[in-house]
This record gives structure tokens, sequence and C-alpha cells, in this order.
């Protein structure tokens, strides 16, 4: 094993630039954002496609990388790859179900895969599905889905000791329950925020179970740091800030980032001097996008990475939701 090498990065391609630069042995995982690619990643790649717009352009792929070869693997029909140390995962759930009975599943089945081939913790999760605002049976959907996802974590034995991962929960304009995730062989250090109620510890006001998430994973494959911050939003306390404002939410949104990532610097999070952060921005109304995108410019600088998607927001008064990866050896398109 190479101590110096950068176990994973991230880069976010236009078409032309994935063609450039190969899928090739090291490729851990795409995700496609935008308009419907007009090829398929290669077959035994982990692949999937989310239907949500991109603001400024017509398809990005978010390609994850490792530093060696991988072993793609396909298991009750989660794609995967691994190198020695982190497994990269995706999968969908298109059925009739309900969207708590389908995240209950999905939740138990990774579970079940990462635990059987050694990459036991589970560091962050991505979850997109449509109509997450939409109310099913007296229940809106995203609340409906934190009971499935709630349950599968009881289900499993996820509480006794194992910190809850990561997460993000977007509505895409259609499609399936998509998950994508991120596991490792060693486990990573839960980084909440002081000025956040523990979403694990969220009141019924949010719904019958509570979003079991970190505010960010600190961990350090192969020796090398690597911040994984949710998605993060106007939230003071357990309230949302700036109801209607998407100004405002977005300049708070980058208080609670930039607070995170403070947490993670007393917990020892040190970057090389290559280290970079790439967020990615889910914008509830497309024109609010130039007003999200002057704030987060003048909270983190004019050269900050961002991508901006076209989502809906876990909770109807949210206006924007800001993700971020930090890690050395970022790639960014421009």
């Amino acid at each position: 094993m190479n101590s110096s090498g950068i176990t994973v990065k991230l880069g976010y391609l236009t078409p032309r630039e994935l063609d450039a630069a190969g899928i090739d042995n090291r490729t851990l995982g795409l995700v496609a954002f935008g308009h419907r690619p007009q090829r398929e990643a290669p077959q035994d790649c982990p692949y999937v496609w989310v239907d949500m717009p991109v603001l400024d352009g017509t398809t990005v792929f978010e390609v994850w990388h490792s530093d060696r070869p991988v072993i793609r693997e396909t298991t009750d029909n989660i794609r995967t790859a691994r190198n020695e140390e982190m497994l990269f995962g995706c999968l969908q759930e298109d059925s009739d179900r309900s969207i708590d009975a389908a995240g209950y599943d999905i939740y138990c089945r990774i579970f079940d895969l990462i635990d059987a081939c050694g990459y036991s913790e589970l560091l962050r999760v991505w979850n997109y599905f449509p109509r997450i605002n939409a109310v099913d049976d007296g229940l809106e959907r995203y609340r409906r889905f934190s009971v499935g996802r709630h349950d599968a974590f009881a289900a499993k034995n996820r509480h006794n000791g194992k910190e809850a991962p990561a997460a993000c929960a977007l509505g895409s304009r259609s499609g399936p329950l998509t998950v994508c995730f991120l596991a490792g062989r060693t486990s990573g250090v839960a980084i909440e925020n002081p000025r956040q109620v523990n979403a694990c510890d969220y009141p019924p006001q949010y719904g019958p179970r509570a979003p079991l998430f970190s505010r960010a994973m600190l961990c350090w494959p192969n020796g090398k740091p690597l911040l994984l911050v949710s998605g993060t939003a106007s939230i003071v306390g357990h309230q949302t800030m700036h109801s209607g404002n998407a100004k405002e939410q977005a300049a708070e949104t980058a208080t609670n980032l930039m607070t995170v990532m403070a947490q993670a610097r007393q917990c020892g999070f040190l970057p090389g001097s290559g280290a970079g952060l790439l967020l990615k921005a889910y914008v509830r109304h497309a024109d609010q996008q130039p007003a999200i995108h002057a704030q987060l410019e003048r909270s983190f600088g004019p050269a900050v990475n961002v991508v901006y998607l076209q989502a809906d927001i876990c909770r109807q008064d949210l206006l924007v939701e800001v993700e971020g990866v930090c890690l050395a050896g970022h790639e960014r398109s421009h």
C-alpha cells in the first residue's frame, strides 16, 4: 500500500471532460445530474442518473476515483467498487411500495452488504427521490422516508456504538429512490454543529422518527484527511431561519458550514496544502441561484467551487441546501 497516496478523490466533470479523462479500473463510481447522458457508464461500474437539473449546464458527472485499481461487484442489485479502505455503492428502487418501506429495505440491504464484505462503517449517504414534500397517506414523504431509514438502523442494531453517517435527502423531478454511499473499513468521527440540535434529537414536530445523520463525518483513509459535510441549511437549533429569503438563508447556511469545518479542525482535521472545498448547492427555485451564488462567494471567496442543482429541499420552507467535501487533490470543471 502506498502510504503517500490519496485513497479517494472527487471531480465534477462535463461530458467532454469525462470523455477526456476516461473511466478506468480506478473509477469507484459516477452519479450524473441534469440531462440524461447519451451513453451509460461501463456495465460493471457503479453508476446512477438523477433527474435533477444543473443550473449552469446540461449534464454534470460526480466522479469518485481511487488511487489504485478497484474491485467491482453487484450484490442484491447494489453496484459497488472498492479499494483496500473504502467502498462506493449505489442502487435504485423503483416499485409501488411506500417510500418508508422502500427506504427500510434499501438500508437493510446496504447494512447487510457492508457488514458481509468488511466495510461496516457507513460514512456518507446521498438520498434522492421525487415528490419529497408531497403527502402520502397523511405524512410527508420525507418524514415517511425517515421512518423507514430509522427503523432499518434499529433493525440492524446500528444504534449500538455506531455513529450516524453524514447524509442528505433531496427531491428529484422524477425517477426511483436513489441511494449512493461511501463506507469504510475503519470508523470516522461524527462532527456536530453547536449552533444546531443533533438531528437524531429533533423533536416530534419534524416527524414520528428523527432523521439519522451527523452534520459531517471526518475520516482518514490511508492517513489522508477526508471531511464529508452533510446537506446543510438555514437552521439554528432545530428551526428554519429567514423563511422566504434566499440570500439570508444562504448566509446562514454558510455560517453553519464554516462552524462544522471549525469543529472538524478541533477534532484533528489538518488537510494538506493541496486541499480544497468542493460544494454542491441544491436550490429550490432556479431564479434564486444568482443571489445564493453571490452569498456563497462572499462567504468562501470568489474561487469557491460550487455545482448548482435545482432540487426540492427536505423542508418546504428551505430554499437552499449545501453539502461539501474536503480532501486533497480536488478536480473541478469550469
